[in-house]
């Protein structure tokens, strides 16, 4: 695991596990997003960085290229995060999830070149039991 999102988990503390898509985390398989990308300046390092699985963060990416507002109202919901310097809060998670589900919403039945849906199954199976881990905690 690269240094930077070492220190990310050490930082975030990520007691809820699950990534900032609300996907469950595994942090030995845990990836670095680019909030602001490197091809425009963004830097590796913490400030700029969200704590994603392979699953949501190819997700996050299949989001970019279909509707790049979405794309960007969750980066900003990660630059918020960061300024916290703790993991999302219940209030963003929500948030999270209703910006996803709109997404899908508007494009659940998209299909690619090969007649493929986009929105895979495995993009819809995130954690629904996150609200109540807040409770407990």
């Amino acid at each position: 695991m690269k240094e930077v999102l070492r220190q990310m988990l050490r930082i975030y503390k990520p007691v809820s596990q699950m990534d900032w898509l609300n996907y469950k985390l595994k942090k030995e398989d845990a990836t670095y997003h680019h909030i602001k990308k490197r091809e425009d300046g963004g830097k590796k390092d913490i400030s700029n960085g969200a704590i994603l699985m392979p699953n949501s963060h190819s997700y996050l990416h299949l989001i970019e290229c279909l509707d790049i507002n979405t794309y960007i109202l969750l980066n900003e919901i990660f630059k918020e995060v960061n300024g916290q310097m703790c993991e999302p809060t219940m209030e963003q998670r929500q948030i999270i999830d209703k910006i996803l589900e709109e997404f899908e919403n508007d494009h659940r039945w998209d299909k690619g070149n090969k007649g493929k849906l986009l929105v895979k199954r495995k993009y819809l199976d995130r954690c629904r039991f996150w609200q109540n881990i807040y409770i407990v905690l």
